[in-house]
C-alpha cells in the first residue's frame, strides 16, 4: 500500500525526519511533556494530562493551526495511548524483564533517529531523481490495474456526504475550514482494496469521487486522480515521492554508517561470542 501524502513518502518508506517525528510524538503522546509549559488543559486521563503545549509539540506547529480533525486525532490517540500505559504499570508490566529490555531497545531506536536527525542531508536533486527513474523504470511497471487516490476523512458521514457533493465541483472549502482533513494520495492496487471498494474505482472516470465509506475512526471518500491498466509503467510524476523516499531512505542508511563507525571508535566494542555457539 502506497501513500503519496504531502510531499508523496510511501507508506513503510519513510525518510528518517519522519520516523523521529512518529517517535518523539509517541513518547510524548503516552507521557506528556516532563516539564509543562503554562497553556490549556485539552484532556486528563487518570493522573496524566494533555495540554495544548504538548498537541503543539506532537503536530510540530501552534495547537491553534490545528484543524479541528488534527487535534482530535492527536488527542484521540493520546487517550487510547495513555490507558493502555496505565494498565500496563497498575499490572506491573513495566517491571518484568522482557518488556524493560524492549524499552531499552526502543529508547536506542530513538536516541539513534534523533542524533540522525542532527545533520540532515539536503533532498534528492530533481536530476538525482530522473536518473533513478530511467535506470529503473521496470521497477515502475504494474503487474496489475493501480488507481491514484485523494482520500479525504470527516469524523461524521452527513459531514462527508455533504464534502463529497462539493468535491465533485471542485470545492475544498470544507478542508480549509478544518471540517473535513486531505489525507494525501494514494496508490492503490487490485488486490489489496475492498472488493466493493474496488468495483466502485472501477465505475468512475477520473475526477469523480467514491460515496462515504465508515471506518473505525469516522468516514473516507477518494477522489479518482487517474486509473493504470496492468502492464502500464507509471509516470515520473506518479511516483516521484516513492523515489525520493528510497533516495532519502539510502542517504539515511550511509549517514547511519558513518555515525556507527564513530561511535566505536569512541566506545570500545568487545564480542565475547564464538561463532559455534
Amino acid at each position: 500500500m502506497k501513500d503519496e501524502g504531502g510531499n508523496g513518502n510511501v507508506r513503510g518508506k519513510r525518510p528518517a525526519r519522519i520516523i523521529v517525528a512518529w517517535l518523539v510524538a509517541a513518547f510524548i503522546l503516552v507521557n506528556g511533556c516532563g516539564r509543562k509549559e503554562k497553556s490549556e488543559l485539552v484532556a486528563r486521563v487518570g493522573p496524566r494530562d494533555l495540554t495544548t503545549a504538548d498537541l503543539a509539540r506532537v503536530a510540530g506547529r501552534p495547537a491553534d493551526s490545528l484543524s479541528r480533525a488534527e487535534r482530535w486525532q492527536i488527542v484521540n490517540a493520546w487517550v487510547e495511548r495513555t490507558l493502555a500505559d496505565l494498565e500496563g504499570e497498575r499490572r506491573g508490566l513495566d517491571k518484568r524483564a522482557d518488556v524493560t529490555l524492549q524499552l531499552k531497545m526502543l529508547r536506542a531506536d530513538l536516541f539513534a533517529s534523533l542524533l540522525l536527525a542532527e545533520t540532515p542531508a539536503p533532498p534528492p536533486t530533481d536530476q538525482e531523481v530522473q536518473a533513478y527513474y530511467d535506470a529503473r523504470r521496470k521497477e515502475f511497471l504494474r503487474p496489475v490495474d493501480a488507481y491514484l487516490l485523494e482520500l479525504y476523512w470527516a469524523e461524521h458521514e452527513s459531514m462527508m456526504a455533504l464534502f463529497r457533493r462539493q468535491l465533485e465541483r471542485g470545492d475544498t472549502t470544507m478542508v480549509a475550514a478544518g471540517d473535513v482533513s486531505a489525507e494525501g494520495r494514494w496508490l492503490a492496487e487490485s488486490g489489496e482494496l475492498d472488493e466493493s471498494f474496488e468495483r466502485e474505482l472501477t465505475s468512475l472516470k477520473p475526477g469523480e469521487v467514491t460515496f462515504p465509506r465508515p471506518y473505525e475512526d469516522g468516514y473516507r471518500v477518494a477522489r479518482l486522480l487517474e486509473s493504470y491498466p496492468a502492464g502500464t509503467v507509471l509516470d515520473l510524476s506518479v511516483v516521484q515521492g516513492e523515489i525520493v523516499g528510497r533516495l532519502l531512505a539510502a542517504q539515511s542508511r550511509a549517514r547511519q554508517d558513518s555515525l556507527l563507525t564513530v561511535w566505536r571508535e569512541r566506545y570500545p566494542v568487545t564480542l565475547f561470542m564464538r561463532d559455534s555457539l
